[in-house]
């Protein structure tokens, strides 16, 4: 069910509810209520709370091989996620946004190591809670050309494992930023560049630079892309290296049809 409320072309209001029933005669309920308030033109307020869950997959319950070990008594996760922020866009060069979060989830479904040479084994965190800050800024600096920068930090308060070792869990980014352009080239070229930078709980930050260069020729349309320029080394999750430096050149070709 969902309902959707627009008031005096100010005010916003969105309720969701969801009953799910499976096979087994469980039932999952979740919900999300959204609002926001247009203070003036370009400027907006706005909070929301939502509900969410996930069950174990066949994986997490049954698969078993000498890395990794299912467990059939996991319970499904459950979060409750808060959050509000501002969104301002006058329609110029510039716009900004910023949110604030917190996360609260219960019966996390993780892989955790008892010893050191043992496998992981499926297991419920009890109890994971993140407060975070999300910013954004734009910047039209040219005709064709926009600059964006963005920044993400994350606390998150946690189970203690007693010297167990997470593989996905603990290994969330604190601290994550973005710098970004995109913008027009001569002879009809567009070209886009990123640089991320993430430190991850306990490890060193590392950046990640990727660039992307096309051109379209009436029905066909080139791209090269360039990614990981810097080859880093790193790893999103543990012992799971990334890619190194890639090169992809792609075309696309348009057939275009006649009305009938």
């Amino acid at each position: 069910m969902d309902l959707d409320i627009r008031a005096l072309g100010r005010f916003s209001l969105s309720l969701g509810a969801r009953e799910e029933l499976f096979d087994s005669g469980q039932t999952q309920f979740s919900s999300t209520v959204a609002g926001g308030v247009w203070l003036k033109e370009g400027l907006k307020l706005r909070a929301s709370a939502s509900s969410a869950f996930r069950l174990p997959t066949y994986t997490d319950l049954f698969y078993h091989d000498p890395a990794n070990v299912g467990n059939p008594n996991l319970k499904p996760e459950s979060a409750w996620n808060y959050e509000g922020g501002m969104q301002w866009d006058p329609g110029g060069r510039f716009n900004a946004g910023l949110t604030v979060f917190h996360l609260r989830e219960q019966n996390v479904i993780d892989y955790v190591q008892y010893v050191a040479s043992g496998p992981y084994q499926a297991a419920n965190i009890q109890r994971l809670n993140f407060t975070g800050l999300e910013t954004s800024v734009g910047l039209r600096i040219a005709d064709g050309h926009r600059l964006t920068l963005a920044y993400t930090g994350l606390h998150g308060a946690q189970q203690e494992l007693h010297g167990l070792t997470s593989r996905y869990v603990f290994n969330y980014p604190i601290n994550n930023a973005v710098v970004g352009w995109q913008g027009k080239l001569p002879h009809k070229f567009v070209a886009r560049t990123r640089v991320g930078v993430t430190e991850r709980l306990g490890r060193n930050p590392y950046a990640v630079w990727d660039m992307d260069f096309g051109r379209q020729f009436r029905n066909v349309g080139t791209s090269l892309s360039f990614s990981n320029v810097t080859n880093t080394r790193y790893q999103e999750i543990k012992d799971v290296a990334l890619p190194g430096r890639a090169v992809v050149f792609a075309v696309e070709y348009e057939i275009a049809r006649k009305g009938r």
